[in-house]
């Protein structure tokens, strides 16, 4: 069951700020709304789980935009473990297409997600253990050059995209955090062309 003292907390906020999820067979939409990733993914949940549905709009209110750290993922989903009350946290972004630019800003707003959520978690009292990084498209990736291998993208591309790709082709995210780089998994959700999927969110085994 989902802790009493989280409860109170989340009672605190705002109606329609969050959803929790109880029942393993419940399944919930999650709805993107903004044009450049409009979506709607059917969601169930192995485990309990909390989704709050506006991160991207209730960054903390100090940050300085002009230096683009009020950019943030779509979606932040705490997943709870079964044998304790720690929680596994998804950060989900949505776009309609994956591109080279499009990457660069997915990053830095799966780096501001994380911080973003690392305060909200806080304030809850949820213990974090572990992050997954998340991203719903309609459009794969296409490279200028294809088929792709390290050595053409290395001729055509620059070295910075190439790095990119194969960050997105491997299913990974290196983002620099707490003055370090760190390395997470990266899960794919292919959408079909409506912007319409299916997902069951579960916890992941750390990586």
């Amino acid at each position: 069951m989902i802790p009493e003292y989280l409860k109170r907390n989340l009672d605190l906020f705002r109606t329609g700020e969050y959803t929790i999820v109880s029942e393993r067979d419940e399944v919930i939409s999650i709805i993107e709304e903004e044009s450049e990733g409009a979506a709607t993914l059917r969601s169930k949940f192995e485990d309990e789980a909390v989704v709050f549905h506006f991160p991207e709009k209730r960054t903390l209110p100090y940050l300085d935009a002009n230096k683009k750290a009020c950019q943030c993922a779509d979606k932040f989903i705490f997943i709870r473990h079964v044998n304790n009350e720690k929680w596994q946290l998804h950060i989900l972004e949505f776009k309609k297409s994956i591109k080279y630019d499009k990457w660069k800003k997915i990053k830095n707003q799966f780096k501001y997600g994380v911080m973003n959520a690392r305060a909200l978690a806080a304030f809850l009292n949820m213990e974090i253990d572990g992050i997954v990084l998340e991203t719903a498209y309609r459009n794969d990736w296409k490279l200028r050059n294809a088929p792709y291998s390290p050595t053409a993208m290395r001729a055509a591309n620059s070295a910075t995209e190439a790095a990119a790709y194969k960050e997105w082709k491997e299913n990974i995210v290196i983002l620099e955090l707490d003055s370090k780089e760190i390395s997470f998994f990266h899960e794919k959700i292919q959408l079909d062309i409506e912007g319409n999927g299916e997902k069951v969110f579960k916890l992941l085994a750390a990586r």
